[in-house]
């Protein structure tokens, strides 16, 4: 096994859990942000189930206005969810429909929708 290949299989078995975490980051800085009564069950329950996350993304979110600006941690938190949400998309998108080459190719594809998610944020 070549080193290269190594790196990429130990950096997408790292990224995997990076990205959920901040994922839960950004909604409890979010939710607390919008005065949420309990905004690290949001954390906790938005990254487990990707319908409540979809549900707190498209509609409680609309309900409450943000009390304070962003802080530099909810933008770094959200600029790695969104870079892997979009590298994992990305990624079952541009290779073959086998799980094994799609997490091979999300940790390159991650790093490439870090620019983006950046100025997305």
């Amino acid at each position: 096994m070549s080193p290269a290949f190594a790196l990429v299989i130990t950096f997408g078995a790292l990224l995997f859990p990076v990205v959920w975490v901040a994922t839960g980051a950004w909604v409890v800085l979010d939710a607390r942000a919008r005065g949420s009564a309990h905004p690290f069950l949001w954390g906790v329950l938005a990254p487990l189930s990707g319908i409540l996350l979809l549900y707190y993304m498209l509609w409680w979110r609309r309900g409450h206005a943000r009390e304070a600006d962003p802080s530099r941690w909810e933008r770094r938190a959200a600029v790695v969810a969104l870079a892997g949400f979009g590298g994992l998309i990305g990624s079952i998108a541009a290779s073959p429909a086998d799980p094994v080459v799609q997490m091979l190719a999300w940790p390159v594809v991650f790093v490439c929708c870090l620019p983006v998610a950046s100025r997305l944020i």
